[in-house]
């Protein structure tokens, strides 16, 4: 165990530079999101009379987003604060002296690189999806004025559910619309139903009517008055409705990929998911190349210090690289670019500029 320590003894003490740089910078970050969110929702938090433990409640499951989203972008700072640290100390000339060489440096923090990508990625696919729900849940459940929430549809395979909005945690519908269908050209009935609640894991219509479509058979709506009948037989459940009701939830692989499939209930078109699952499986490389982006600060001249342009260089170059990626995928999303085109591109081209920059400055003398 001491001979593998003394071994990596120089991989270890770069990670924990690389780790304590990236996550302070990440939390420093963070708590300014946090304010600059607090500051935003503070009025609505008040207006619902939910005090303290209100502000506190949401700031604690807020946390998850803005810590994961924040996380690339600290990856780039961190790595330059830490490469500038280590260079005006000197720590960087003493490693060349002894023949570490720029691309060996930057294959010692490749480990600790992937870690703070598996960080990301288990924020991303585990805890943000459940805290952001859970925030909505919360959400809709103190909101005093349901009814002013937005109108949404989603698919549960070919029918087709219009929703005007949901309360009490999504405990309560209002203003549902089955289409069902034959399929995806044929109508085969209309239901409609001022309200659904959810009592003993069943959802009760009242005041139902149903329209059927076939030859032969007026096109009026008719109340439906048996009891059996106003029972929904559906597997749905508040916390679906919730998710379904925000298009922009944070969602898991799982439920990415069972989305696609058709299996369960969708809102979110087709690109979109993809783009997503192409994104989310390619992210370990966008931190890598935040790494290579920010290694340039290593050319600093040590009688230059901080006067040196380089590191605001790095960081323009990481923001570009962001800005870029941001508007391919956001292509892939609206179906231009098929997913693959919208997430690999910009991860090559940065990390070929970057490795080219980086032979030229090491090619002067």
């Amino acid at each position: 165990m001491k001979n593998m320590f003394q071994r990596h003894q120089l991989i270890i003490y770069l990670s924990m530079r690389l780790l304590g740089a990236v996550l302070g910078t990440a939390i420093l970050l963070t708590t300014i999101m946090e304010a600059l969110t607090l500051l935003e929702q503070m009025t609505p938090i008040l207006e619902r009379h939910l005090g303290g433990k209100g502000i506190a409640h949401y700031l604690i499951l807020r946390l998850p987003l803005l810590f994961s989203s924040i996380l690339p972008l600290s990856m780039l700072i961190g790595a330059i604060v830490m490469f500038t640290q280590l260079t005006l100390n000197t720590e960087i000339t003493i490693l060349r002296s002894a023949g570490l060489s720029t691309f060996g440096l930057i294959k010692k923090l490749i480990p600790a690189t992937l870690l703070l990508s598996a960080i990301a990625l288990l924020f991303y696919d585990q805890i943000t999806p459940r805290s952001e729900l859970n925030l909505a849940i919360w959400w809709n459940k103190t909101n005093p004025s349901p009814e002013k929430s937005k109108d949404f549809y989603f698919y549960q395979k070919l029918d087709i559910i219009s929703v005007d909005y949901i309360a009490h945690g999504g405990n309560k519908i209002s203003g549902l619309t089955i289409y069902k269908r034959k399929d995806r050209s044929h109508l085969q009935s209309i239901l409609k139903a001022d309200t659904a609640k959810y009592i003993n894991k069943q959802w009760i219509l009242s005041n139902a009517k149903m329209l059927e479509v076939a030859p032969g058979v007026p096109l009026q709506f008719i109340d439906i008055t048996d009891p059996k009948k106003l029972i929904w037989n559906v597997a749905l459940t508040p916390r679906n409705f919730v998710e379904l009701s925000i298009p922009s939830l944070p969602q898991s692989f799982k439920t990415m990929f069972v989305q696609l499939s058709h299996i369960e209930p969708f809102r979110s078109p087709t690109n979109t998911l993809k783009t997503a699952i192409w994104e989310r499986f390619f992210l370990p490389f966008t931190f890598i190349v935040m790494l290579i982006i920010a290694i340039p600060v290593t050319s600093i001249p040590p009688r230059t210090g901080l006067k040196s342009w380089l590191p605001i260089y790095c960081l323009g170059a990481g923001l570009f690289f962001i800005i870029f990626q941001e508007v391919l995928r956001a292509l892939g999303k609206a179906g231009t670019l098929p997913a693959p085109i919208a997430v690999i591109p910009s991860l090559l081209i940065f990390i070929f500029a970057a490795s080219a920059i980086i032979l030229m400055i090491e090619e002067k003398p």
